[in-house]
């Protein structure tokens, strides 16, 4: 009980420094008023500036702050262009969700045991048979919250290197849009706005494909048996 309340108390702590303090630094207005300033320093301070960010992003995703990893994700491309942009983003975001991934673990996985044993006995099953899937699936839609992802799949039984590949395939498309829209930071008026609907309801398709597959080879396998 002690890890779950600590574990409450990081994510109310993250939340509440994200909104009240950090959000009024790295917003997007604030991006766009320093994007010259910013700019010149990522190309003055090659290293430097990629290493800050990468961390930056690293601990922000990985103690469960909101709001700060779209605004970086965005940034990402302004400063560094689209190829360096998602690369940097795409492995500090997956580094990130592994970090919130393993706290759930420790911090919540006995919690869960010894509350709801018997269910999640039949939720293991089932994750079993298609958890892999599942998780690229969700991975794949980017409305689904980043955090409840990690904090999930930290009591599930996968393991940490599958998560981490898995996580970083699913995220990448997203990964793709969002930097990519941060290349032209001047039109965007809202981080919100990059998703419109006709490319949320593609992205919601593509994601229903790893369990079509899975389905498929599920039904071919059953063909051979019989």
């Amino acid at each position: 009980m002690k890890k779950l309340i600590f574990l409450i108390f990081i994510l109310i702590l993250a939340f509440l420094i994200s909104y009240f303090y950090l959000q009024e630094i790295l917003n997007l207005d604030s991006l766009k008023q320093n994007i010259n300033w910013l700019m010149m320093w990522a190309s003055k301070e090659i290293v430097l500036s990629r290493f800050v960010f990468f961390i930056s992003y690293i601990i922000f995703a990985g103690l469960s702050f909101p709001f700060l990893p779209g605004v970086l994700t965005v940034a990402a491309g302004a400063l560094f262009g689209v190829v360096e942009g998602v690369i940097l983003v795409s492995f500090a975001s997956t580094l990130g969700a592994c970090i919130c991934f393993l706290l759930s673990r420790y911090f919540l996985a006995d919690f869960v045991n010894n509350k709801f044993f018997k269910k999640k006995s039949v939720m293991i099953e089932k994750f079993n048979e298609n958890g892999p899937w599942y998780l690229l699936s969700l991975r794949l839609i980017p409305t689904i919250s980043f955090i409840l992802i990690n904090l999930i799949m930290g009591v599930l039984p996968i393991s940490i290197k599958k998560f981490y590949y898995i996580s970083q395939l699913g995220m990448l498309p997203a990964t793709i849009v969002y930097v990519n829209a941060g290349s032209e930071v001047s039109k965007i008026n809202n981080i919100n706005d990059i998703m419109s609907l006709s490319l949320l309801m593609s992205f919601a398709l593509i994601a229903t494909l790893p369990l079509l597959i899975k389905w498929l080879v599920n039904y071919f396998n059953q063909i051979k048996k019989n």
